[in-house]
């Protein structure tokens, strides 16, 4: 449990340092993660209107078959 604890708490504070010696590619990381949520979300919403656009296709009534004893 402890040795879990530790490697955790190791883990969290080389993450810190390596993040701070990396500002500069985690910042870009960081803004092209919001590029690419907000030309998602562009996405959705166009698709989304163009569903409202489009009726939904009508089905043939199925012919009743007859029943056989």
């Amino acid at each position: 449990m402890i040795t879990l604890i530790v490697t955790f708490v190791i883990g969290f504070v080389v993450g810190i340092l390596v993040g701070r010696n990396n500002e500069t590619k985690v910042d870009r990381a960081v803004d092209d993660a919001v590029e690419l949520y907000e030309a998602a979300q562009k996405e959705i919403s166009d698709l989304k209107a163009k569903a409202k656009k489009k009726p939904a296709a009508k089905k043939k009534p199925v012919a009743k078959k007859p029943q056989v004893d």
